[in-house]
C-alpha cells in the first residue's frame, strides 16, 4: 500500500520514517516489526522538491522540519535525490517477478543495485526470497540505513554503484529500477563509454551476472529509442536480450 495520498502525506510518511529510523540507531538496535511498518513506509522525495524550497510559503513548515531533522549531508544528498528517487508501485514489482518466474528463475543470488529502501526485496515471492542471497545498494544515505533495518539479514551497501566492488560473473538474477538522467558516473572501468547514468547501470549490471543470469532493470526509454544505436550495440554483444515493454 505504498505511496498512497498527496504530496503532503508523503511527506508526513518519510518525516515518520526518518523520526523512527533515528530513534532506532540512538539506541544502536535493531527496527522492531512495528516499526518497520512505518519505515516501510518511506517513499523518497522524488516529486516532492517543493519541500527543499525555503521560499514556497505553503511548504514553509516542512522545510522547517527537513532542516531540523537532517544533518546538513543528508539533507544534500536527500535535496539531490529530487530528480531520482521514485519508488516502484508493488504492481510493477510482482509483473517483474512473475516473468522472471516464467523464465524458470526460482532463486539464487540476488543484486539490486540501486534499491531505494528495497521495495523489490519486500515484494519478493516467498519461495524465491528463501532459495536467495539478495544484495543491494543505494546512494542515499537515510534509504540505504532503511533499506538495512527492514532487511536484516540482506547484504546491503551504502554508496555509489560505481564504488561496489562485486565479482563479475557472480549474480543469477538482477532486478530493480536503475536511476534515469542525462549526466554520467565516474567509474574507469566504463568511462571511455561515456554513458548516461542509466546506460552505465545496465552495462556494469550485466558484467556481474553469472552466465544465465537474467536481468530484470526498469529503465528509461532512452534505453532504446536514441538515435545513435552504440549503447544498443555495446548491450547486445553482452547479453540477449530476452524480452522489453
Amino acid at each position: 500500500n505504498l505511496g498512497v495520498g498527496g504530496a503532503k502525506t508523503k511527506f508526513a510518511a518519510n518525516i515518520a520514517a526518518i523520526k523512527t529510523l533515528k530513534a532506532i540507531e540512538s539506541e544502536n538496535r535493531l527496527a522492531t516489526p512495528d516499526e518497520q511498518a512505518v519505515l516501510a513506509q518511506y517513499v523518497g522525495w522524488g516529486g516532492l522538491a517543493q519541500a527543499f524550497d525555503g521560499n514556497n510559503s505553503s511548504w514553509a513548515s516542512e522545510y522547517k522540519q527537513l532542516r531540523e531533522l537532517l544533518t546538513d549531508e543528508e539533507y544534500t544528498a536527500a535535496k539531490g535525490s529530487v530528480l531520482n528517487a521514485h519508488y516502484t508501485t508493488p504492481t510493477v514489482i510482482n509483473a517483474i517477478y512473475k516473468g522472471l518466474e516464467n523464465l524458470g528463475f526460482e532463486g539464487g543470488n540476488i543484486l539490486e543495485p540501486a534499491m531505494g529502501v528495497g521495495n523489490f526485496f519486500g515484494t519478493m515471492p516467498e519461495t524465491m526470497r528463501q532459495n536467495s542471497r539478495l544484495h543491494g545498494v543505494e546512494l542515499d544515505s537515510i534509504s540505504g540505513r532503511i533499506a538495512r533495518q527492514l532487511y536484516q539479514t540482506a547484504d546491503i551497501q551504502i554508496k555509489g554503484y560505481e564504488q561496489t566492488e562485486f565479482s563479475d560473473n557472480f549474480f543469477d538474477a538482477a532486478v530493480g529500477n536503475v536511476p534515469f538522467g542525462s549526466y554520467g558516473v565516474s567509474d574507469k572501468r566504463y568511462n571511455r563509454e561515456n554513458f548516461f547514468i542509466h546506460d552505465y547501470f545496465l552495462a556494469k549490471t550485466l558484467d556481474k551476472l553469472a552466465p544465465g543470469g537474467v536481468a530484470a532493470l526498469i529503465t528509461t526509454k532512452g534505453t532504446l529509442d536514441k538515435e545513435n544505436p552504440r549503447v544498443r550495440e555495446y548491450l547486445a554483444r553482452r547479453g540477449d536480450l530476452i524480452g522489453a515493454i
